[in-house]
């Protein structure tokens, strides 16, 4: 019963970071309409606070729950964790959102190609997003 259970901890996390991804996500295109200057936001520094804060929890919630899904696959499951469809794009997911969140912090140490590296890190961060959406649905198979 205990092992059973202990399989949803890496599913039910995730779900959690995906969550968090859409709010980090909601912060990002709050700053964006501020930049782009269609609408002024007085607290925009404290937003890119959150945003940062929230980016780095969902890029540790990430790797930890990509973690725990190749340590589940064989303790909880019985399967060989490399194997699988979920496990490809899972990595593409996480390589995807991890360079994200370096092009951020390359945005936020400052660069002389701002423009480019904003376009890069939108691509990343949505393709992730998407490739992620259909990692969760090629998880629901491995569940027990």
């Amino acid at each position: 019963m205990m092992k059973m259970l202990l399989a949803y901890v890496h599913p039910v996390l995730q779900l959690v970071v995906l969550l968090m991804v859409l709010a980090t996500l909601r912060l990002g295109l709050v700053l964006k309409t501020h930049r782009t200057g269609t609408r002024q936001i007085r607290n925009w520094q404290q937003i890119f606070q959150r945003h940062t804060q929230l980016g780095l929890l969902v890029l540790a919630g990430l790797s930890g729950g990509y973690i725990l899904g190749l340590l589940s696959m064989p303790l909880f499951r019985g399967r060989p964790p490399f194997r699988s469809a979920h496990f490809f794009f899972a990595t593409l997911a996480l390589l995807l959102f991890l360079g994200g969140g370096y092009t951020g912090w390359r945005l936020k140490q400052g660069t002389d190609k701002y423009a480019d590296v904003r376009d890069i890190r939108e691509v990343l961060v949505y393709l992730a997003l998407f490739i992620s959406l259909g990692v969760g649905v090629m998880g629901f198979i491995l569940l027990p």
